[in-house]
């Protein structure tokens, strides 16, 4: 069975704050996803308000460069 996700939103499109992923919901909230877990392999984020979710869509490439610019402010983030 398919999942169904509201839309698919480029990696480039998210944005990175506090170990999150994050982008804007159309219920008023955002799309969040912890960097912890996208880095253990999820790639589907979701609105803590309504049921929505996105799916991030990237290449190998994409996932590497991401992992090595964020990597260090994660280990950081999960340290404290």
């Amino acid at each position: 069975m398919d999942e169904y996700h509201y839309e698919e939103v480029s990696l480039e499109e998210m944005i990175v704050e506090g170990g999150k992923l994050l982008f804007p919901c159309p219920c008023g909230d955002l799309f969040e996803l912890l960097l912890t877990d996208f880095f253990n392999g999820s790639d589907v984020a979701q609105c803590p308000t309504c049921s929505l979710t996105v799916k991030i869509i990237f290449t190998d490439e994409q996932k590497g460069a991401f992992l090595a610019q964020h990597s260090t402010a994660s280990a950081t983030a999960v340290a404290v």
